[in-house]
């Protein structure tokens, strides 16, 4: 049954004996109305209705006239390309022989004509083909079953497969991307320790080359008037490496990231030395001003090209190379401005006092050096309010308090010198910014 509808039984009954076939055709039908009987009087009938057509069963007489294939024959002949279809010898010779042999070809049941009344033969046939094509259809269906079985699993296993190499790409590119922020961090947190562009690029470089898709490289600064370039620091590649870019005298100019396979790269990797077994690189630079201050140049011997998540890292480290030098340009200006305020100072006579927030003296120009103390180590660090009298420290302190930014206090209070000196003065306060941190520059000039 399939689908609630009950299925045919098709059998081929072979018989050179007419009479038989019709008794055959009547009595089976009876028995069982999905009975659908074909008949075939010669072994070519049978021959030909085997190839062209299907059954699910098949009854063939051992005897089929002279000149004719046997029963055993044509069941030896239809197990060559068919083992399961039940295959029944009913015969009306009695013999021992013909029935072993036949079972040993593969006949499934051996029937012997004329030992029963024509109903009970029949009805006995007629359960003989019914139960092997049960069989058969049960042994199929079941078959069928675990194959769709084992394809579903096959199918589920290769979605899960699939699903767990995914997966651990996204962990691993995961891993790569919290790896990269953490170097980059960590790269940050020590370029801000140290003021040396050279130190500070070579400890870019040695943690560019850590990168797993990443062995070689170096780091070029490009000279402001020359444009020519300058090997800062380097973990394998050298200025040559530059050059077969951008040519002996060539714009160092780029507008964004190079990154170069095997294929393309302007280097021989053939030939024993510097470059041999190179297989990607990487050309980045570093702008500041609006122009390229230095080549970041790095190579892999282990990647065809670099990967994608290593791109994204050695753009954000060049972004903190350019960062590096605005910072450190900025420090510069910052002396240069301070070392300039001092020059002027020293110039107008004035006695000059850099006081942080806290009242101590951080800074003193010369003349207030010369004229309160024997040494500038004698005055920094002390306490603003030393250098005034004693009965005049409460009212400077108010005064100082009460300062704010980009307002001029003025106070006529004389300052006293470590030998007990008090030199009168006119004082100006002023509340202003001064190596980063906010500060007050007390200016006294003698009266």
């Amino acid at each position: 049954m399939r689908g609630g509808v009950e299925l045919k039984i098709r059998v081929l009954v072979i018989d050179d004996d007419e009479d038989l076939l019709f008794l055959a055709g009547k009595f089976l039908s009876r028995e069982d109305e999905r009975f659908e009987l074909v008949s075939a009087i010669t072994d070519q009938e049978a021959l030909r209705r085997i190839e062209e057509e299907h059954f699910d069963a098949i009854v063939c007489d051992h005897f089929l006239g002279q000149g004719s294939m046997t029963g055993l024959e044509l069941l030896e002949w239809v197990r060559e390309f068919n083992q399961s279809i039940p295959f029944i010898i009913f015969t009306g010779r009695s013999q021992e022989a013909v029935a072993i042999r036949a079972l040993n070809l593969g006949a499934d049941y051996y029937l012997k004509k004329g030992t029963e009344e024509f109903r009970d033969l029949f009805a006995q046939l007629a359960d003989r083909i019914k139960s092997e094509v049960e069989a058969r259809r049960a042994e199929e269906a079941l078959s069928s079953a675990m194959e769709e079985l084992e394809n579903r699993v096959e199918k589920r296993t290769a979605e899960l497969s699939e699903m767990n190499e995914k997966l651990s790409q996204e962990i691993a590119e995961r891993k790569k991307v919290e790896k990269s922020l953490l170097l980059q961090r960590e790269l940050g947190n020590t370029l801000c320790k140290t003021d040396n562009l050279i130190d500070a690029l070579d400890i870019i470089l040695k943690a560019a080359v850590k990168l797993e898709g990443v062995d070689t490289g170096g780091i070029f600064l490009v000279d402001d008037k020359t444009g020519q370039l300058d090997l800062s620091t380097s973990q394998g590649i050298s200025s040559h490496f530059l050059k077969g870019i951008f040519g002996e005298d060539g714009n160092i100019e780029l507008e964004g990231p190079v990154y170069f396979t095997k294929d393309n790269l302007p280097v021989s990797t053939d030939v024993p030395g510097q470059y041999e077994g190179l297989t990607a690189a990487a050309v980045l630079p570093v702008i500041f001003d609006e122009k390229t201050a230095a080549i970041l140049s790095l190579g892999s011997h282990s990647h065809d090209e670099i990967p994608e998540t290593d791109r994204h890292t050695l753009e954000g480290i060049s972004i903190q190379i350019s960062a590096y030098m605005a910072r450190v340009r900025a420090q510069e200006i910052i002396l240069q401005s301070q070392t300039e305020i001092m020059n002027t100072f020293e110039t107008l006579g004035d006695l000059l006092f850099i006081v942080d927030n806290t009242g101590l003296i951080l800074q003193a120009n010369s003349n207030a050096i010369s004229r309160l103390v024997e040494s500038e180590k004698a005055l920094v660090g002390r306490s603003v309010l030393e250098i005034y009298p004693e009965e005049n420290q409460q009212e400077v302190t108010e005064l100082l308090q009460g300062t704010e930014s980009g307002e001029v206090t003025q106070l006529n209070i004389p300052i006293v010198s470590t030998k007990g000196e008090r030199i009168n003065t006119e004082t100006r306060i002023v509340r202003g910014q001064h190596a980063g941190k906010e500060v007050l520059f007390i200016v006294c000039r003698e009266s």
